[in-house]
């Protein structure tokens, strides 16, 4: 029955297919989607599409006003996600007013405690700026999407990993470590023990946790250790390396 529900949408949005998948694979596990909308809802149905929401998900989509345009554009949404199952998603206005804005964003954050996606693609610009300084006034993390104004290229992905690392970063050894992935790079737990004169169980440790975080990975059969983009936008912020870098990385 679910799949006859939705294999007609998959005509009218190629992209629905993905949803399939996100049903069977994500079972119910809830998730809050909060996205910004216009006078159209293309960019809600993708996001919600590619991001396989399911009947367990909440979905907030946030506006400047109630106009007949936005309505029309939330009506043909709601209709949309009855046929597949989905929440009839809640539509919410945001006020211009900065603290009244940014307060009815941080109460739609506090709904639920569940993974947070935003989609900022839609409606007016300062709907997507509220809503980023709510985001960090929680404490929360999410993952961003944002589409280029041209409607073409791939959408800007802010990890929700970036987030988790700006409010707790690497300390510590921790942060030895990486310093020394960095000077090091392509090197071995046990090279890198080496460097940082601490045992190899302490280094794995370490690399254990900050492969968690994102900001380091292993490749190839001896395991080097390689930064990520987002372990290098860490060790730029958060200082130099303290591992000579006059020393060379293992071939």
């Amino acid at each position: 029955m679910l799949v006859q529900k939705i294999l007609p949408e998959c005509v009218a949005y190629p992209r629905t297919y993905i949803v399939l998948v996100g049903y069977v694979a994500r079972g119910l596990v809830g998730r809050v989607f909060i996205i910004s909308i216009g006078f159209h809802e293309d960019r809600a149905i993708r996001r919600l599409m590619e991001s396989s929401a399911t009947k367990g998900d909440r979905v907030y989509l946030i506006t400047a006003s109630r106009t007949q345009a936005v309505l029309r554009a939330y009506e043909s949404l709601v209709a949309l996600c009855r046929k597949l199952g989905l929440p009839d998603p809640e539509l919410v206005e945001v006020p211009t007013g900065l603290y009244d804005g940014i307060a009815r964003l941080l109460s739609v954050l506090s709904s639920s405690d569940s993974e947070v996606v935003l989609d900022l693609s839609g409606g007016m610009r300062y709907l997507a700026a509220y809503a980023l300084v709510a985001l960090f006034i929680s404490g929360r993390s999410a993952t961003v999407y944002v589409q280029p104004e041209s409607g073409e290229g791939s959408d800007v992905v802010i990890p929700a990993k970036l987030f988790s690392v700006a409010r707790d970063p690497p300390k510590g050894v921790d942060l030895l470590v990486l310093r020394a992935v960095h000077d090091l790079e392509g090197s071995t737990v046990e090279e890198l023990s080496k460097s940082v004169s601490r045992s190899a169980k302490t280094v794995a440790n370490s690399i254990s946790k900050l492969t968690k975080m994102g900001l380091v990975v292993r490749r190839g059969r001896r395991g080097s250790l390689h930064l990520t983009e987002l372990g290098r936008l860490a060790v730029k912020l958060l200082g130099g390396a303290s591992v000579s870098t006059s020393s060379q990385s293992p071939s």
